[in-house]
C-alpha cells in the first residue's frame, strides 16, 4: 500500500527538526522543508529535502502535512486553509509544552508563557491529528486532540559509526541541551564523590557547563566543559565519554522527555546511568542502569569505573538494541503507519 504524499515541515533546523521531521522523512522517501518566523502566509520555506522547489502556497498540494509546533491565529488560518483544499493536518511536537515556562533552569522558560501555550493549543486542537514521542505525551495531548499519535524517536546510525579511543582513564560524562541543571546539580555531587575515591576517573559535560563545579576541586584536567556542540560533530564530541549519565527530575517537563539520551549512548557503545521514570525500556544491568535516586548514584559509578568488562558488555547490549530497534528506519515504519491511517480517500483511489 502506498503512502500519501506528504509533507514534513519543521519549525527551524535544529535538533528537534532533525529528530522528529528530517529524519523519518529522509527514512520515507518524502519531503522535508524547515520554515522561518515570519507568520503565514508570508512564512519563507528556508532548506531542507525536497523533489522540487517550494513555496508556501505549494504545501496545500500536499495530501498530508506534518508540521511541528505551529502557534497563534495565523497558523491556524493556514491549518484551516489547508484542510478545506482536502489536506489532512497533523500537529508534531515531542515535549509538555505547559511543563516548560514552570522550570527556573530552562533557557526558553519565558517564551512559553501562558499566551504562548494558549497559542500551540489553539492549532493543536485544529489540526487533524498530532504526533508525539513518548506515551506520558500522548496521553496528555489526546485532552487537547483526541486524535494523538505516537511515534518514536529514531536515530540516523551512520551518524554514530565512531571509533571510541582506547584510555587509561575513565569519564563519566552527560550531554544535552537546556532545562536540566536542577536535576544534575545533586547527581554532580556524587560524580565528585566518585573522582575523590577513584583518580582515574573524569567528568566531562557537553552543551551545559556543569563540570566547571568541579575544576576548583579536580581541575581542569578532570573536569571539563564542552560548549554547546554544533549538530553535527555532537556524536564525536561524545566519544570523550565511557559512562553516561540521564538524571531526570519528578516533573511533568521531564515526564515527556523522550530516551534519546539511551539511544545516543548506546549507538555509541556507551553505557547509561538513567533515571527510571524517563528511561523505563533499559533492562537493568543488560543494557543500561537505573539509579532512582542520587544516594544510588556513587556505588554504580564506582561499579562501572573499576570494571571495564561491565562497561563493554552493557555498552554493546545497548547498541545492539538500538541498531535493532531503534534506527531511523525502523522508527519510520510506525510514522508510515499513521500516515496511512490519516489519509485522505483519494490516496488510495487506485
Amino acid at each position: 500500500m502506498s503512502l500519501p504524499k506528504t509533507l514534513f515541515l519543521s519549525r527551524g533546523s535544529n535538533a528537534v527538526a532533525w529528530y522528529r521531521c528530517a529524519l523519518p522523512a529522509l527514512a520515507l522517501d518524502m519531503d522535508w522543508v524547515c520554515y522561518d518566523r515570519t507568520e503565514p502566509p508570508h512564512t519563507k520555506l528556508v532548506w531542507g529535502r525536497t523533489q522540487a522547489p517550494l513555496t508556501f502556497e505549494d504545501i496545500a498540494s500536499y495530501e498530508v502535512v506534518i508540521v511541528q509546533q505551529p502557534r497563534g491565529v495565523a497558523w491556524l488560518k493556514a491549518i484551516r486553509e489547508w484542510q478545506a483544499r482536502g489536506v489532512v493536518v497533523l500537529y508534531e511536537i515531542d515535549d509538555w509544552a505547559r511543563g516548560i515556562r514552570k522550570k527556573d533552569d530552562h533557557d526558553f522558560a519565558d517564551k512559553f508563557d501562558r499566551s504562548v501555550i494558549e497559542e500551540m493549543e489553539l492549532c493543536m486542537r485544529a489540526a487533524d491529528g498530532m504526533i508525539v514521542s513518548t506515551e506520558w505525551l500522548a496521553e496528555r495531548y489526546r485532552s487537547v486532540n483526541p486524535n494523538t499519535y505516537l511515534c518514536r524517536n529514531g536515530l540516523d546510525l551512520k551518524r554514530y559509526a565512531l571509533t571510541r579511543p582506547q584510555r587509561d582513564y575513565v569519564t563519566i560524562g552527560w550531554a544535552g541541551a537546556t532545562g536540566h541543571r536542577n536535576s544534575m546539580r545533586p547527581w554532580l555531587e556524587q560524580v565528585a564523590a566518585v573522582l575523590r575515591e577513584r583518580p582515574q576517573a573524569c567528568f566531562v559535560s557537553i552543551g551545559q557547563k556543569f563540570a566547571d563545579s568541579l575544576v576548583p576541586e579536580f581541575g581542569p584536567e578532570r573536569a571539563l566543559s564542552i560548549p554547546w556542540a554544533p549538530f553535527d560533530t555532537y556524536p564525536a564530541a561524545m566519544t570523550l565519554m565511557d559512562i553516561a549519565l540521564a538524571p531526570a527530575g519528578q516533573d511533568n517537563f521531564y515526564r515527556g522527555k523522550s530516551d534519546l539520551r539511551w539511544l545516543e549512548a548506546g549507538a555509541l557503545g556507551i553505557p547509561l546511568v538513567a533515571d527510571p521514570l524517563v528511561y523505563p525500556e533499559i533492562e537493568p544491568g543488560v543494557t543500561g542502569f537505573h539509579v532512582a535516586t542520587p544516594a544510588e548514584v556513587t556505588a554504580q559509578l564506582i561499579e562501572l569505573v573499576d570494571d571495564r568488562a561491565l562497561r563493554e558488555r552493557v555498552g554493546a547490549a545497548a547498541k545492539a538494541h538500538v541498531v535493532t530497534n531503534r534506527s531511523a528506519q525502523v522508527a519510520a515504519q510506525r510514522w508510515a503507519e499513521v500516515l496511512r491511517e490519516v489519509a485522505p480517500a483519494p490516496a488510495f483511489a487506485a
